[in-house]
Order: structure tokens, then C-alpha cells, then sequence
């Protein structure tokens, strides 16, 4: 039973790793759209934001094996954690690329031209809400980081 236990743990870390390579590779892709964004430093921190992301998953992976909880509850990190990430991260691109989401921004929104349409903005809204799971992800690793050890 231990032995399947790990090898699950495995394919999660696989995963969460395969995930944070693709988003790595996506964000330093999403670099070159600052020279044809609409909106070039939504681009900016787009690519910014996918690389740190993207970089956190490896390191999360890394550490899969640390987080002694039960499978459901890793499967819940795991999962809110992907969605919140990618959806962050396509928030951003999206916002920066069609110049929607003008109000989720509250520093840079003004450098976002008018003219997206409403599909857009709420497009936009809709991933950009989905980076909340990135907070219940954290809490749980927080939460199994600083639980009592087991034997």
C-alpha cells in the first residue's frame, strides 16, 4: 500500500512538473508579445508572473513528497493550484493582447485602451478570479508544512 502511495505522490510531482515547465515555456514565449500587445506592459507582466508561476510549480514538485497529507487533499493542491496559475497567467496575456479588463487593473488598467468588447472583459474577469485557487493551494501546503510529523 506505501509503495502505491509513493508511486501516486510520483505522478502527482510528475505533473505538477510537467505543468510548471509548459507554463515556463509558455511565459518566456509570451515575452515576445510585448511588441504587438495592445496593451505591451500587461504583456510584460504577464510574461513575468507565468515565469515566477512556472517556477513555483518546479519548486512545489520538488517539495511534493514533503506534504504528508491525505489524497484528496493533495489532489485539491494540485489542481487549484494548475487552474489558478494558468488562469492568472492567461488573465494577464489575454488583458494585454486584446485590451480587456480595464478595471481589474488597478495600476496599470489606465494603459489599457478602451474598445474590447464586453466578451472580452468578462473573459478576462472570469481567469483573472480563478487566481484565487492559488490561495487555498497555499493555505493547504502552509497548513501540511506545519502540521505534525508522522512516523
Amino acid at each position: 500500500m506505501e509503495t502505491e502511495n509513493q508511486f501516486n505522490s510520483d505522478n502527482e510531482a510528475r505533473q505538477i512538473l510537467f505543468h510548471g515547465g509548459l507554463l515556463t515555456l509558455l511565459s518566456l514565449l509570451s515575452g515576445f508579445t510585448v511588441y504587438f500587445a495592445v496593451a505591451p506592459r500587461i504583456a510584460l507582466s504577464s510574461h513575468t508572473v507565468g515565469l515566477l508561476q512556472g517556477v513555483t510549480l518546479i519548486a512545489i514538485a520538488g517539495a511534493w513528497h514533503l506534504l504528508k497529507l491525505s489524497p484528496t487533499s493533495l489532489k485539491i493542491i494540485k489542481y487549484t493550484l494548475i487552474i489558478g496559475f494558468y488562469g492568472n497567467w492567461m488573465s494577464l496575456q489575454l488583458a494585454a493582447l486584446w485590451g480587456a479588463g480595464k478595471s481589474g487593473f488597478p495600476i496599470l488598467g489606465n494603459q489599457i485602451p478602451d474598445g474590447a468588447a464586453p466578451w472580452q472583459d468578462l473573459t478576462v474577469t472570469i481567469l483573472g478570479i480563478l487566481s484565487v485557487l492559488v490561495v487555498v493551494s497555499a493555505a493547504l501546503i502552509a497548513w501540511a508544512a506545519y502540521g505534525k510529523k508522522k512516523s
